[in-house]
């Protein structure tokens, strides 16, 4: 008889309630159901909405979770019915998530710290170019083992082509620095100007020297090293222009649309 008069009760007021979709009634209606089922079979029902209990609603938790209802299920229900206790006017103290302990751990990663001398730790060529394109201009591992000396360097910059861009897009990056210059102009050599390292090495070749200087620096092979040439550049060029124009600037070099992006590499 109680869990009759709940329910009647509370199809009367989701009735009137047009908030969101059909998608999103359909869920409150569920949940709401949910939940007076859910009372029933623990065996406490109050006998109207009003006579409702903080401890009501903390054994109704206690059981979702030994039904090993996911934590982050259960707190998408409790914000529904919150939502809907406070609209039949029979709001609740202590049913909020702290009180009812729900709290999701964020695992925050683990920061990885990169030498600065990184460049001088790796004396394998071809794990050094790949680094050194990463670090030094912004490029995409996939980007550094394609690019062609005689097509892609120029006399003061690279242009990455769109036949080898991560996004298909052309883009050209600037020799701002001494050490960039001799990067390139080694690679050239290196490579005999018209073999990228993936010609030179093969795809086997380049997976073992890179995976092997990595390991030897304690780093991890599933991470991209771009990164750095945003903080880089961010660092060098903030005292002469201005943030809006130098995120652009960034943006444009390593053929970044996202500002979400931007902002994770700067923050890496």
């Amino acid at each position: 008889m109680r869990k009759y008069a709940l329910r009647q009760t509370a199809n009367r007021y989701l009735k009137t309630d047009n908030r969101g979709n059909v998608r999103n009634k359909k869920h409150r209606t569920f949940v709401i159901h949910k939940m007076i089922n859910d009372l029933f079979v623990i065996g406490n029902v109050p006998s109207s909405w009003q006579s409702l209990k903080a401890l009501h609603i903390q054994q109704l938790v206690q059981h979702w979770q030994k039904q090993k209802i996911k934590l982050a299920t259960i707190m998408r229900y409790m914000t529904i019915i919150r939502d809907f206790l406070n609209n039949i006017e029979c709001s609740l103290t202590g049913i909020d998530n702290q009180s009812l302990h729900l709290s999701r751990l964020y695992r925050i990663p683990k920061r990885i710290n990169i030498p600065a001398d990184i460049l001088q730790t790796i004396t394998e060529p071809c794990a050094y170019f790949i680094m050194a394109l990463q670090t030094q201009f912004g490029l995409t591992l996939s980007e550094a083992i394609r690019l062609a000396p005689d097509i892609h360097i120029k006399e003061h910059s690279l242009w990455i082509t769109r036949e080898i861009a991560f996004n298909s897009e052309d883009r050209i990056i600037p020799c701002r620095s001494d050490e960039q210059k001799s990067i390139l102009q080694n690679l050239n050599s290196h490579t005999e100007g018209s073999k990228s390292l993936l010609q030179l090495y093969g795809d086997n070749g380049i997976r073992y020297h890179w995976q092997k200087a990595l390991s030897e620096n304690k780093l991890p092979s599933n991470k991209s090293y771009r990164y750095i040439y945003a903080q880089q550049m961010k660092k060098n060029l903030s005292p002469l222009i201005g943030h809006y124009q130098l995120s652009w600037l960034i943006r444009d070099e390593m053929g970044i649309k996202s500002r979400n992006t931007l902002w994770r590499y700067l923050n890496e």
